[in-house]
């Protein structure tokens, strides 16, 4: 079993390196293609792409855990994925617009433009904020390597650790943004799978829903079902756990391997299809880790280390070849996490520490492409040292992380798109307070809550306050900028940019006939479909008249 589980991996990974190799043809003609894909990627491939990258060892090692100990309550994680599909409602269209207006390529590029920052402070800022907190989140990822190799193939929890981290590494070194989306689609494809078959053979190796709620009980008492802690009823812990799951979901406004995918978009009219892909990927995956943590509970209680759950109910319940593609599938939720953070931070050290600063962004953009290469071996490196000595679970470590990602980046990213007033001060000041709340929280916590929420606040706060009392962007190039940001066309909507002129120009190509709103709104009419109705009734009354 054990040399067919091996097998399957071996080829898993190989399959890895194939992608990131072939994708090298396709991200070596400048940086926009090496860190953004060309911004030509379709609505699967980065929904699932972007659902993959958030879900990391948090999905496979951290919320299994944390159900296996907690029980039911774990379920209230899944409340956090709301937030996601808020982004892509709110914020995604707005993001990968303006970010085209400015030409942006990465997130400390975005900030600094849109607040005229010429000082680089931000720029500053931003790096030493991504590279510290996206380290602690890559060791996270590699800590949870570890675990699974030392449970699966039985060769220690330093041999996962490096192995994992190596193969890695070389796949988003050989083939940037377009290895890194691609791999994860594939990746997400496979979590899913995993999050069906191995909560369903779980409870039926049990005996069922009722089975399991049974030994659960014999096993816990009640306290398994009981979403708010303690009691039954609604008490103050309970209320500070569910404000701690929703603070969590804060962290999609501000995580920048989540944001980077919205400047990514080939257009903003595929965000609609992207966020439903989003709400059922999500929905299976919460619930299915919730339910393989519960399951494995039942059936093997007092395990050493509640993480290990997934890759042991793999193991004892599943044929080799199938306990082999759901345990890829684990390392899928790792690797998918890890590539895309390794590129950001890389790709925000090379493009905007050694072209923007270093070099006034005269540098050549190979050399940039090379700078971010060799930042992302030097941080892979950094991050699988640490994580051979890790000092948290991998939950606790992923969700510090990205409440230091989420209160650096987002509060500034989030007003920067609806607030012309606020200014490059409060932007600078939000992004320090945020981080060095979340840090002080988590050490010295003064109420047992989420350190994302206060920090997020926190940050929030201070960007309104210091950009009431400074001054407001100003001069013909912001003004220029914000008026094209805001352009409407004669319908109410975002006026068209150049990349959706290449989008429509994109479909003639492929000989696919474009309807003129009159013929949409007569299939419509004649299909009777809701959005229609006010066409119809109109239609009615000049027909009475």
């Amino acid at each position: 079993m054990t040399t067919g589980i091996i097998s399957i991996l071996v080829l898993y990974l190989l399959m890895m390196l194939g992608i990131g190799i072939w994708s090298a043809k396709k991200s070596n003609k400048g940086s926009s293609d090496y860190f953004l894909g060309g911004k030509q990627i379709g609505p699967w491939v980065i929904s699932m792409s972007e659902k993959a990258s958030e879900s990391s060892g948090f999905m496979t090692a951290g919320l299994p855990g944390e159900a296996y100990s907690t029980g039911m309550s774990a379920a209230w994680n899944a409340v956090s994925s709301v937030f996601s599909i808020f982004n892509w409602v709110f914020f995604a269209k707005p993001l990968r617009r303006i970010s085209e207006i400015l030409k942006s390529i990465t997130i400390p590029d975005y900030l600094s433009a849109r607040y005229q920052d010429h000082s680089n402070i931000m720029r500053t800022v931003s790096i030493v904020m991504m590279t510290v907190f996206q380290t602690v989140y890559i060791c996270a990822q590699f800590v949870a390597f570890g675990v699974l190799f030392e449970v699966v193939l039985n060769t220690g929890f330093a041999t996962g650790v490096i192995v994992g981290g190596i193969i890695t590494i070389l796949y988003t070194v050989a083939g940037g943004f377009f290895a890194v989306t691609l791999t994860d689609f594939v990746q997400g494809i496979l979590l899913a799978v995993a999050f069906v078959v191995l909560p369903i053979v779980g409870i039926a190796e049990i005996g069922g829903f009722i089975q399991m709620g049974t030994v659960l009980t014999e096993s816990m008492g009640s306290d398994f079902m009981k979403p708010f802690f303690e009691n039954p009823t609604l008490t103050f812990a309970g209320v500070i756990a569910i404000i701690s799951y929703l603070f969590i979901g804060i962290g999609f406004n501000g995580a920048p391997h989540v944001l980077v995918r919205y400047m990514a978009l080939r257009t903003t009219r595929d965000v609609k299809k992207i966020a439903i892909i989003g709400i059922i990927w999500m929905m299976i995956a919460y619930y299915g880790a919730v339910f393989i943590g519960l399951a494995g509970l039942a059936l093997f209680p007092n395990i050493g280390n509640p993480e290990e759950i997934f890759p042991m109910m793999a193991m004892e319940l599943l044929p080799w070849w199938l306990a082999g593609i759901i345990i890829a599938a684990a390392l899928s939720a790792l690797m998918s996490s890890i590539d895309s953070m390794l590129l950001i931070t890389s790709s925000s050290i090379a493009e905007d520490l050694w072209n923007k600063m270093f070099y006034k962004g005269d540098l050549h953009e190979k050399k940039t492409i090379l700078v971010s290469q060799i930042s992302t071996v030097v941080i892979g490196i950094i991050a699988i040292v640490i994580a051979l000595n890790p000092f948290d679970s991998v939950f606790w470590l992923a969700v510090f992380a990205w409440a230091g990602l989420a209160t650096c980046f987002g509060p500034p990213v989030v007003l920067s798109l609806y607030w012309k007033g606020v200014t490059k001060w409060g932007a600078i000041a939000g992004m320090i307070v945020g981080p060095a709340i979340t840090i002080i929280w988590y050490f010295w916590k003064p109420i047992d809550i989420y350190e994302g929420g206060p920090a997020f606040l926190a940050a929030l706060t201070t960007i309104v306050l210091v950009s009431l009392l400074t001054k407001p962007p100003e001069g013909d190039q912001f003004e220029d900028m914000w008026s094209t940001f805001t352009e409407r066309n004669e319908a109410g909507t975002p006026a068209f940019l150049p990349s959706d002129y290449e989008y429509l120009k994109g479909i003639q190509k492929h000989e696919l006939r474009l309807k003129s709103d009159k013929h949409i709104v007569s299939d419509l009419m004649a299909k009777k479909i809701t959005q229609a109705r006010p066409f119809l009734k109109l239609q009615r009354d000049e027909a009475f008249e």
